[in-house]
């Protein structure tokens, strides 16, 4: 039985391990805050970003970027198996059943082993202050803000954003344009740390705001400040509340 405070925290995932599959490089990181978490997952090599601009890239390096994953929401912890319910998904609706039977091993690393499919993940806790989940919500869009004194994660987007499951082969067979998949960078996942009052991007489905100043946060609202599609520059004004633990 794993004690739900226990998974509190910020989570780096080791390695990936499913039939055909060995993943140690992607950049996978994981926080939780009460039964509120967020997650971004991100590839290591990401090609053409010297385009400048999502609409400037070749589509089949735009193909890579949609490999990357990022989602919102809460879990649920039955004795050994946690259940991720999304309540915000970068890849979009519907989507699976996202649960696993987890166990520390004894190096102290958290092994999740898939439920629904055939997988095993390890996962070593990173350290940090104490994490708070605050819901975002801008005009257009909502999700989650989670933030420490020295780092955040946002999930923002749209709770019923549809899945996209034949662009990415469309965009690499060359049946599909850039201009297609505008559609599917709407929502942003952004992890970062803290210079004063303002949140530096380290890693981002939106690559063009990485190195840069994205958010500037006060008690009660944040302004976020990303590149569009085009490349231009779109603030968000986001309403900030604390969610219970």
């Amino acid at each position: 039985m794993i004690p739900e405070a226990a998974l509190q925290g910020h989570w780096r995932r080791n390695w990936l391990r499913a039939p055909g599959v060995q993943d140690s490089t992607t950049r996978v990181h994981w926080v939780q805050s009460g039964k509120w978490c967020a997650d971004i997952r991100v590839p290591l090599l990401r090609p053409g970003l010297a385009a400048g601009s999502l609409s400037a890239m070749d589509p089949a390096d735009l193909a890579v970027l949609l490999s990357a994953e990022g989602f919102a929401g809460h879990t649920t912890l039955t004795g050994d198996m946690c259940t991720w319910t999304r309540s915000w998904n970068w890849r979009g609706f519907p989507c699976p059943v996202d649960a696993g039977r987890l166990r520390f091993d004894p190096a102290g690393h958290l092994i999740e082993d898939g439920v629904h499919s055939d997988y095993r993940e390890e996962w070593q806790a990173a350290p940090g202050g104490t994490w708070t989940a605050m819901s975002a919500a801008s005009a257009d869009a909502k999700g989650l803000l989670i933030a420490n004194d020295t780092h955040f994660l946002l999930g923002l987007g749209q709770s019923d954003a549809h899945a996209w499951p034949d662009l990415i082969a469309a965009l690499k067979d060359g049946t599909a344009t850039a201009g297609d998949a505008r559609a599917s960078f709407a929502s942003v996942y952004v992890m970062g740390h803290w210079q004063g009052a303002d949140g530096v991007a380290e890693l981002s489905t939106q690559p063009f705001c990485e190195g840069k100043p994205v958010l500037q946060r006060d008690q009660a609202t944040a302004r976020l400040t990303l590149p569009d599609f085009d490349g231009r520059a779109q603030e968000y004004l986001l309403r900030l509340s604390p969610l219970p633990a």
